[in-house]
Order: structure tokens, then C-alpha cells, then sequence
């Protein structure tokens, strides 16, 4: 009998846990909705509620307030960055660079498809915490190109445009990665993210490199 009342409490206390997370779950994906698609200022924490189902009593009790919830989407939303940024692990060296811009790319459209909407929140919230994530975010994305030695397998291709230096060239292909291209060509002009893709590596090529030589015809024979 005692064994039985243990595991009713046990299968109790399992379903309400459960319960919660669902709960949980459900106001996140109710916030997204509502603070990407809106201002952080015109989001109140009663229309969080009301488009979750939940009372809003229920919102304040998880989460303490809007800024926490808010902080909660960021810190939840960029888990996939690592796998899509694995890309560039098997990459070889000897790499063509137009490889490496197209890979470059890929590996954006992967990160934006799931977060440009976050990422267009927090630099749009107006709140001063989130705007520094968001500056802290590009500061490392910058750093991250760096710390991959995109700037010196540049230098080593050899075509690099006239003009340019490795380390001008890092920064251009930051700001033409950015989250903003990809926010005004899919959310706001209706491209595809594949469409993106393909216009991001050819304005890098076009932007950073000279055309391959021709090889000579004894070369091709």
C-alpha cells in the first residue's frame, strides 16, 4: 500500500512538472510571437498571456517580469549557432576563397533562419541591456572570423581585389553578413533564404575578389 502511494506521488509530481514546462512553453513561443513582430515598449505581459491561453497572473509567476521573459527568449534562442558554424570545420586550407564565401553564406542563412527575428528584437527593443547582447553578438561574430583565420587564407589565395587589405576584408564580409541583409531581403522584400544565399556569396566574391586567372591552353591540355 505504501509503495503505491509513493508511486502516485511520484507519477503526480512528474505530470505536474510536466504540466509546467508546457506552460513554460507555451508563454515563450506566445512572447516570440508578439516581440518580434512588435515593439518591446507596445508588448504588455496581459497580451503575453492572453495569446498563450494562460491567466496573467501565470506569466508574472514564471517568468518576474517582461525583461526576464525577454532575456529568456535570447538566452534560449541560438543553440543551432555551433552546429552551423561546423561547416567550417572541414574545411580544407587549400580552399578555393570562392568556397569559402559560399560556405560563409550557407553557414549565415543556416544561423538567420532560426534567429534573425531575436536578433531584429533585440536591436529594435529600445531596452539597453538587450541592445548590448545584440552589439556584443556582432562584436563576436567579428572576432570569430578572425579567430578562424579567414584574414590570412585571404591573403595566401592571392586574389584579393587591389586595394584591399586581408583585415578590410574580414570587416566587409562582416557587415555583408550581417542580420540586417537577411531581415530586409526575407522578411521585408519576400526572398527566399536560399535566394539570400546565393545574392550574400556572390556580392562577397564579386566584392572581395579578382576573377581567377585563365589558365593557358597548354595548361588545359
Amino acid at each position: 500500500m505504501v509503495s503505491a502511494v509513493k508511486a502516485r506521488r511520484t507519477y503526480n509530481g512528474a505530470l505536474r512538472k510536466e504540466q509546467a514546462q508546457m506552460t513554460r512553453d507555451r508563454i515563450l513561443e506566445a512572447a516570440r510571437r508578439l516581440l518580434v513582430s512588435g515593439t518591446y515598449s507596445s508588448v504588455t505581459m496581459e497580451d503575453i498571456a492572453r495569446e498563450a491561453g494562460v491567466a496573467y497572473q501565470t506569466v508574472y509567476g514564471i517568468f518576474g517580469s517582461k525583461l526576464r521573459l525577454a532575456q529568456h527568449l535570447i538566452e534560449i534562442g541560438f543553440p543551432h549557432v555551433s552546429d552551423a558554424l561546423k561547416l567550417f570545420e572541414g574545411m580544407p586550407d587549400s580552399a578555393e576563397p570562392e568556397l569559402w564565401f559560399r560556405t560563409g553564406a550557407r553557414v549565415s542563412r543556416l544561423i538567420y533562419e532560426l534567429c534573425a527575428d531575436l536578433l531584429r528584437f533585440m536591436r529594435e527593443s529600445g531596452d539597453p541591456g538587450l541592445l548590448k547582447r545584440f552589439r556584443d553578438r556582432e562584436e563576436q561574430r567579428l572576432e570569430g572570423m578572425a579567430q578562424f583565420g579567414v584574414w590570412a587564407k585571404l591573403e595566401r589565395s592571392g586574389r584579393l581585389r587591389a586595394g584591399i587589405s586581408p583585415a578590410e576584408a574580414v570587416e566587409m564580409m562582416w557587415a555583408l553578413c550581417g542580420p540586417d541583409q537577411y531581415t530586409q531581403l526575407v522578411f521585408e522584400r519576400g526572398w527566399t533564404p536560399s535566394r539570400y544565399e546565393q545574392w550574400l556569396a556572390d556580392a562577397m566574391i564579386n566584392s572581395l575578389l579578382e576573377p581567377p586567372r585563365n589558365r593557358s591552353r597548354a595548361a588545359v591540355r
